[in-house]
Formats: structure tokens, sequence, C-alpha cells
């Protein structure tokens, strides 16, 4: 019996880490944790750090800068703009 075909995969292309877009921050105490639920068809959200209901729960900022940080919390890796 003939072995199943592999599948080929994409060749692997570099991310653009120049821009991406992360959930933006809540307005009240700038964490980025939400809960969502949907009530009569419409999807509303709520900060779980500070409890302030997020009028867009899904909106979303440009980040230009990233900032890779490890578990004790020291930055392992930044790229920023121009980089």
């Amino acid at each position: 019996m003939p072995a199943p075909p592999v599948a080929q995969r994409p060749p692997e292309a570099r991310p653009d880490l120049t821009a991406y877009l992360r959930l933006a921050s809540c307005p009240e105490c700038s964490g980025r944790r939400r809960m969502l639920v949907e009530v009569d068809d419409q999807l509303r959200g709520r900060c779980l750090e500070c409890g302030a209901a997020l009028t867009l729960p899904l909106a979303t900022e440009r980040q230009s800068r990233l900032i890779v940080v490890g578990r004790a919390g020291q930055g392992i890796l930044e790229i920023g703009p121009d980089d």
C-alpha cells in the first residue's frame, strides 16, 4: 500500500513586524483583557481588570513597535519601525 501524499507547506515568509494590530486598551485602566457577551444580537464587552463597559469591544489599534517580554518581565527583543 503506498504512503499517503504529504501536503506541501507554503514557503514561510517573514512576518511584517513593522506594524501589527492589537485590541485597543480599556479607556479607564488601559487593560486589554475583556469579556465578550452577546445580548439581544449585539456584542457587548466588559474590561476584566476594572469592570468598565467597552463601547467598541473589538476595536483595534495599529502598533509600530513590537516588544517580546519573557516570563520574569524582562525585555527579550524590541523591534522598532526603523529596524
